[in-house]
């Protein structure tokens, strides 16, 4: 459930000090843009020193909880400036809060990637800068993730988001041109879907999922012209569909969509395949619309 909060409460709830340190921040251009993750906000603050600080704030148990790295003990009794100047920056851009929030230190991560972490935090700064660096320049999606992750690169706009449209409906019209072959309609599924997966790095806002919702509609119907193709073919067609949900799933538990809102769009799109629709696997939105929602996208 998304909850509006009040400005005057966050401010009556934290020093005086602390209130006015973070209006500073936010006033100075130090924060980056204001994502959700996890049901709250998130951002990155210049901290003066040559980095920045990552923060996360959101409602939990019916009260704010913060993560910052100024605090990397987790001792966030009291909200940091950081954490506050966070809340005014979602509250004066209208942030729709989740009444149940989860932290990201509460996350689960994969055990391999938490051993490369621990790993990775080895090394010299400049080291590791230099490696992501190098790897970046090769890889579209780990150098949009950094321009992401640094503050240098926000939630899709408009503009951008109708140039990848227009790529991804290039892609799909090429395929099917002339004396094409199933191939050329697989192939164009792998470039729709390395698009989607170098967007779902960046902060997710609306505009992105109703990006990634058209993909998944113009991925149905090139689909479509598999129907009676080789079974190796659609099973390599399946697998399309599937990294094409996955990317649909992960920003919608980001954005935190009201579950009967989610219900009422999945059956939109679903009924708009003529065929088939990749996004018609109910079980698989199971944490986010609950059995409820599942049943209905059933019936």
């Amino acid at each position: 459930m998304a909850v509006r909060l009040d400005l005057d409460a966050v401010r009556d709830a934290v020093a005086a000090t602390t209130f006015e340190e973070a209006e500073k921040l936010v006033a100075s251009g130090r924060l980056s843009e204001i994502v959700a993750v996890g049901g709250g906000a998130a951002a990155s603050i210049d901290n003066g020193a040559g980095s920045r600080d990552e923060v996360w704030v959101g409602v939990v148990a019916k009260a704010f909880t913060a993560e910052c790295d100024c605090c990397p003990d987790g001792d966030q009794d009291e909200l940091c400036a950081h954490a506050v100047a966070v809340i005014v920056a979602a509250l004066q851009d209208d942030f729709l809060w989740s009444s149940a929030a989860t932290p990201p230190s509460q996350e689960t991560v994969d055990p391999k990637v938490q051993r490369l972490a621990d790993i990775a935090a080895t090394l010299s700064v400049r080291r590791l800068s230099t490696m992501v660096a190098e790897h970046a320049v090769t890889d579209r999606r780990l150098e949009t993730r950094l321009l992401a992750y640094a503050g240098k690169l926000g939630p899709l706009d408009e503009v951008e988001a109708a140039e990848v449209r227009r790529t991804i409906d290039n892609l799909a019209s090429e395929a099917t041109v002339g004396d094409w072959q199933v191939h050329d309609v697989l192939q164009a599924g792998r470039w729709i879907v390395d698009e989607l997966e170098v967007l779902v790095q960046r902060p997710v806002n609306e505009t992105a999922l109703s990006l990634v919702e058209h993909a998944a509609v113009v991925w149905d119907e090139l689909v479509s012209n598999l129907y009676d193709a080789d079974a190796s073919y659609t099973e390599e067609a399946d697998e399309t569909g599937d990294a094409v949900r996955a990317v649909h799933i992960r920003m919608c538990h980001e954005l935190q969509l009201a579950p009967d809102d989610l219900v009422e769009r999945l059956r939109s799109l679903i009924g708009e395949a003529d065929v088939t629709a990749c996004l018609d696997e109910p079980e698989d939105y199971l944490h986010l619309v609950g059995a409820a929602g599942v049943a209905a996208l059933c019936r």
